[in-house]
This record gives C-alpha cells, sequence and structure tokens, in this order.
C-alpha cells in the first residue's frame, strides 16, 4: 500500500532575509540610498548599472526580485523587463520600475512590459521596502500554494486508487463469504483513516483562506496609501505653478518699480513690453493653478486673460480699439501655450502700439481653431495702417517681430504675412510633443 502524500510539512513562513534582490540603475547617487536602506533591513543586493549585465546577473543569481531603472544606457527599462520575461529562467521574477517618467501613459507601458508595480523617483524607501516586502510575499505564497496544488493532485489519483481496491475488495468480500468479516473491518479502519485526512486537509485549506485574505486587506490598504501619495503629488504640483506665477508676478512687478526711476522712453517701453512677456508666462501657470487637468490648457480661457491684461495696459479711456476674438476650446500643452502666449502678446501689443498711430478706433481680430489638416491655425489681423510697401519681415530688425520668428520656429509652425488690407499674421502649428516629466 502506497503512502498517500500530505502538505503538512510545508513552511507557510515567510523570512526577507532568505531573498536577493538586484537593482539595475545607472545613478550611484540613487543606488546609494536605496542599497544602504534595504542592506539595513537585512536584504541581499545586488547591482546592475545598465540592461545588458543585469540580463546575465539575473539569469545567473535568481534574484528574488529586480528594481529596474526605465532610463539607462544601451537598452532601456522596458527593453530589459520585455528580454527578462521571455526568458524561461527568469520570467517569473517580479520587476518593479523605478523612475522618473509618472505618467499614466509610462505606467501602462511598464505594466505591459511585464513590470508588477511601479515606483516614482524621488524614491522613497521605506515605500520601497513595502512593495519590496509585499511582492516577495505574494511570490512565496504562489510558490507554496503551487506546491500545495501539485500534492493536493497526488493526493487525489491515491485516493482514486484507494477507491479503486475499495470496489475491489468488495468484488472479492461478495465472491468469498468466509473473509467478508474480516474484510468489513478493514474497510471501516480504512474509511477513518480517510475521515482524519480529510480533517486534518480542511483544517490547512482553512488556514490557507485565513492567509489569503490577510494578504487580500493589506493589498487593500498599499493601494489606498499608494492613492493618498498621489493626491498629496497632485496638490505639491499645484502649489508649484502657484509659486512659479508669483515668482513671475514678482519679477514683474520689480520691472515697474525700475520704470519709475528711469527717464528715458526707449529703455521704459522695453521694461515694459518685458513686464508683458513675463506675465503672458505667468498666466500659463495661473490657468494650470486652476485648472483640474495638471497638463493641459485650454487656450482659449488664457487667450481672454492675456487679452484683458494687454487690453488694460495699452488702450486708454478715449481710444475706441476693438479686440475681436473667436477661439476655439483647444487643450494643449505648457510648453504649446508658453510658445504661443508669447506670439499673441507680441504681435497684439505691435498693433495696438503702431497700427492705429492718428486714429482713435479700430479692430483688431484674433482667431484661433483647426484647419482641415487637423492643424491650429492663429490669425492676428487688424485694420490699421499696414505695413510699408517695401517692408521684408525676414530682414526686420524688431525685437519682438524676431521673437515671433523663433517662437515660430519653436513651434514648428508655419508664418505667412498679408499686408493687402491691414496687417494679417497667419501661422499654422500643431501641438509640441514633449515626454511628460515630473
Amino acid at each position: 500500500m502506497n503512502m498517500i502524500l500530505t502538505t503538512s510539512g510545508f513552511n507557510f513562513q515567510f523570512d526577507l532575509k532568505n531573498h536577493n534582490i538586484l537593482i539595475v540603475d545607472d545613478n550611484p547617487t540613487n543606488l546609494s540610498v536605496i542599497v544602504d536602506y534595504l542592506e539595513d533591513s537585512g536584504l541581499n543586493i545586488l547591482v546592475s548599472q545598465d540592461g545588458e549585465s543585469s540580463l546575465k546577473r539575473a539569469k545567473y543569481a535568481k534574484p528574488g526580485i529586480i528594481l529596474l531603472d526605465v532610463l539607462m544606457p544601451g537598452i532601456d527599462g522596458y527593453e530589459t523587463c520585455r528580454r527578462l520575461k521571455s526568458d524561461p529562467e527568469t520570467q517569473d521574477i517580479p520587476i518593479i520600475f523605478m523612475t522618473a517618467l509618472s505618467s499614466t501613459d509610462d505606467k501602462v507601458k511598464g505594466f505591459e512590459a511585464g513590470a508588477v508595480d511601479y515606483v516614482t523617483k524621488p524614491i522613497q524607501p521605506a515605500e520601497v521596502l513595502a512593495r519590496i516586502q509585499l511582492h516577495l510575499q505574494l511570490r512565496f505564497m504562489t510558490r507554496t500554494l503551487c506546491r500545495q496544488n501539485e500534492v493536493l493532485t497526488v493526493e487525489i489519483e491515491q485516493r482514486k486508487a484507494v477507491q479503486t481496491r475499495l470496489r475491489t475488495s468488495n468484488l472479492k468480500l461478495e465472491q468469498e463469504a468466509q473473509e467478508r468479516i474480516s474484510a468489513q473491518q478493514a474497510l471501516k479502519q480504512l474509511n477513518l483513516e480517510l475521515e482524519a485526512r480529510v480533517a486534518k486537509r480542511t483544517t490547512l485549506l482553512a488556514q490557507s483562506n485565513h492567509q489569503l485574505q490577510q494578504e487580500i486587506v493589506e493589498r487593500k490598504q498599499a493601494e489606498t496609501k499608494l492613492k493618498n501619495s498621489l493626491m498629496e503629488k497632485e496638490v505639491l504640483l499645484k502649489e508649484i505653478y502657484h509659486r512659479v506665477k508669483n515668482n513671475l508676478l514678482v519679477v514683474s512687478s520689480l520691472l515697474e518699480i525700475q520704470c519709475s526711476s528711469i527717464e528715458d522712453s526707449e529703455m521704459i517701453k522695453i521694461l515694459k513690453n518685458s513686464q508683458a512677456r513675463i506675465h503672458s508666462m505667468a498666466l500659463v501657470h495661473e490657468q494650470l493653478y486652476r485648472s483640474d487637468n495638471l497638463k493641459k490648457i485650454d487656450i482659449s480661457l488664457y487667450i481672454k486673460a492675456l487679452l484683458d491684461k494687454i487690453s488694460t495696459s495699452h488702450i486708454n479711456s478715449e481710444q475706441k480699439i476693438n479686440l475681436i476674438v473667436n477661439a476655439q476650446e483647444i487643450n494643449l500643452n505648457i510648453e504649446t501655450v508658453n510658445s504661443c502666449g508669447l506670439i499673441i502678446n507680441e504681435l497684439v501689443t505691435n498693433a495696438l502700439e503702431h497700427a492705429f498711430p492718428e486714429q482713435q478706433q479700430g479692430n483688431i481680430w484674433l482667431n484661433l481653431e483647426y484647419n482641415s489638416d487637423s492643424e491650429i491655425a492663429l490669425t492676428i489681423k487688424d485694420d490699421g495702417r499696414g505695413m510699408p510697401s517695401n517692408f521684408d519681415f525676414d530682414e526686420a530688425e524688431s525685437l519682438g517681430l524676431r521673437l515671433v520668428k523663433i517662437l515660430t520656429r519653436q513651434l514648428e509652425g508655419k508664418l505667412e504675412l498679408d499686408l493687402s488690407q491691414g496687417t494679417c499674421f497667419k501661422i499654422t502649428f500643431a501641438e509640441l510633443d514633449y515626454c511628460d516629466r515630473l
């Protein structure tokens, strides 16, 4: 008779010190901080500074978990993760990304590559240790459960064999009446043994279920902490936008004070223009501070606030200069809005200063919309006196117009000038494609 296997000999106690951790990061400072903290916590630490060497190290050392940076020389973290997951020898090692890239797309890309978690920089060692311990425990329990399932499968097969033997015994009992009593006693004893094993197995399963429930509770707590951390980061980012705006306005105020002590009208004009440019950038950060979306700005609201400021600064009570605005609700990133705002500031201010020198009324039109090619078209037109017939925009020495050309190139856009009726600038561009960053 074969012995039936059980899981009573399994060790369910998890010990953090029994695991090696491989950290892959090309920044010695980051390595020093996290390595010292994890080693003080009792972990055995292995280090690699690029993707290629980490593949060999992971295959050789078989670490319990890998902390992997994204931006590294050679192959980046995403490709390293894919290669680790495609190798049967390393595909079951949990991988946690450590990186300054914090957008949802970057995180989704990391999880699609095979990572189990994602930690953004600056690194909080205590948080990293908690995540490491959680994933090591999950891996430990998963392996333990797999071994338990294997033993259960063997137990089921053995039990089927026992049942087969029982049927054979019953047949023999029918054929051998004289041995029926002794066979019945043996059957009763065997049933008692099976019941004892079932009761023992039931107890073990109840214990395993209890441990799994505790892990679920701990995982939910960890998720709650992570959500709270993300909310704190959003609040901090809004505070940064608010402070940047305030600092820019302080610079503008300093320029205003400087103007009061200067008698040169040309110098005062230069400082006033600088104030306007600084204010256009400050408005970007104010819009971000007030917005629920910390990555995009509704440029129509920004243009309205910018033109209100320009109108207050450049149109006196005797003039009837109308600013007519038609702007679609288009959400753009901060880099695109900054450049676009400076262009609007220069062209509208230039029109107010030079288009109506001898008249007290006029119109300035600003139109911003998507064209048929899904590009953004910005048109600024006035019905003033217009440019001289021999005006060459490419040879213009005005700082404002040179700035418009530079900003148009920065937007990778196209600038067209029409002097047939007044002055009309048309700039066609697309949103700048910048990587998300902290």
